[in-house]
């Protein structure tokens, strides 16, 4: 369905004020409290664009995601369906999204299984008997079967991917959210989601790739596409640990990849105020050692005032690019679904600007924050551990002398906020990050 959301505001002609808690601009649009999009104060979420200082999606132009969209091309759903259908198309548009909404339905909002994309020739009890090393197969799943299960894949595939097309503002309404579907920008430009739920991207139909089983979905995946904001979203896997699935052929089921991936040549993205919970692969920034996608001058991100929480690794693990991480929140507790590795990752070519983050970490040694993936440099700064003021990266480096990192002085961050100390960082993050509180 498509409804008005007012009188038409473009971003080109606006003037931008950056402010902290969020750091956006919004155009004039007439401030109606009873249009879908709007918070606190009459803003509306829908026509606000990033500010021109706040990370590298306000890099070279910034980014404005639907906000020039004129009246018909404003849209407010419901349901899967709808949703699919409105983010299609380059136009500039909004969408406002309201309820809970599943991606497992049908297009008269009935439940669906994984089963009902079975291909006739598939079958899991098939698929995990023939595949078992224990009765000789070698290798990796092959032949008709595997076929089978991936045309079972594909099916499961397009109907659970929301596939937003470039100059796109997608907004939750109070604390809408999506589940059971996967969010990918790819090769796009301009784009916009906040303050929405996106859980548990459960893949139907993992491989087994001879070693271990391998998904494919990330709650939200940047892939070949430049200028984005990601603010006040909420991503988890919705209570549905990979944790907690079957251990099959000697290694555990999994049926989630990453939560946030920032890939493939990918360039001027800012994250902002999101609550990351409850995951293993989290934030990929990077998706390969080698150069094939010409990353040398890309990947540039910046992600700040987000909340890690029972998090295993990945916050962010980077290769290439130019990546400030600043002002987030990292907590770990005992029990937690998922054990604990590590926090920053630096990978091959990485440049990591770490600065005033907040770690409260349970069982947690200060030189396990840290970890080297083929990396050379980080800078880290600021950090609060448990409490204290700790060098991470002296205590990373004396814990793991063999691949000690560098102090990296190549870059410093040219475009950020207000960068607050690490100590206020936990009562602003926990008040601030997530759905429900972009206002």
């Amino acid at each position: 369905m498509n409804r008005a959301a007012g009188l038409l505001a473009t971003a080109a002609g606006a003037a931008l004020v950056a402010t902290a808690l969020p750091a956006a601009a919004s155009p004039a649009d007439g401030g109606h409290q009873d249009r879908p999009g709007h918070g606190h104060h009459g803003r509306d979420l829908g026509r606000e664009v990033l500010g021109p200082r706040d990370g590298w999606g306000a890099a070279e132009g910034g980014t404005t995601g639907g906000a020039a969209a004129d009246a018909d091309n404003v849209f407010t759903v419901d349901t899967w369906a709808e949703l699919q259908q409105a983010v299609r198309g380059d136009q500039p548009k909004i969408v406002y999204v309201e309820g809970d909404i599943s991606a497992m339905t049908d297009a008269d909002g009935d439940a669906l299984s994984c089963s009902d994309f079975d291909d006739p020739a598939y079958s899991w009890e098939e698929y995990v008997e023939t595949y078992d090393p224990a009765a000789g197969w070698e290798g990796e799943a092959a032949g008709p079967l595997e076929e089978a299960r991936q045309r079972s894949y594909d099916a499961h595939r397009s109907h659970v991917m929301l596939r937003p097309g470039s100059n796109t503002t997608v907004v939750g309404v109070g604390e809408a959210s999506i589940s059971d579907g996967f969010v990918l920008l790819e090769s796009v430009r301009n784009v916009i989601i906040r303050n929405l739920g996106i859980h548990d991207a459960y893949d139907c139909f993992p491989n087994w790739d001879g070693e271990a089983w391998d998904a494919q979905y990330d709650n939200l995946e940047v892939s070949r596409t430049e200028h984005v904001w990601l603010d006040h979203l909420s991503l988890s896997d919705g209570g549905n640990y990979d944790s907690g699935f079957p251990v099959v052929h000697g290694r555990r089921v999994e049926h989630h990849d990453g939560l946030l991936d920032v890939v493939r040549a990918s360039d001027m993205v800012t994250i902002s105020w999101n609550r990351l919970e409850g995951h293993d692969k989290t934030m990929l920034i990077g998706n390969t050692d080698s150069d094939r996608y010409d990353e040398w001058d890309k990947l540039r991100v910046t992600v700040h005032h987000n909340r890690f929480h029972n998090v295993t690794q990945r916050a962010p693990r980077v290769r290439y690019g130019q990546v400030h991480v600043y002002n987030n929140l990292y907590t770990h507790t005992a029990g937690a679904p998922y054990d604990y590795q590590y926090s920053l990752g630096a990978g091959v070519e990485s440049h990591l600007y770490a600065q005033n983050n907040s770690f409260r970490l349970e069982g947690v040694a200060p030189g396990e924050v840290i970890q080297s993936w083929r990396g050379t440099v980080i800078h880290e700064e600021g950090s609060v551990f448990n409490g204290r003021r700790t060098d991470l990266l002296a205590a990373y480096n004396a814990a793991n002398p063999d691949t000690a990192l560098a102090e990296d002085t190549s870059w410093t961050p040219p475009l950020h906020g207000v960068v607050h100390p690490a100590r206020a960082v936990p009562a602003l993050v926990e008040a601030k990050a997530g759905a429900g509180n972009a206002r």
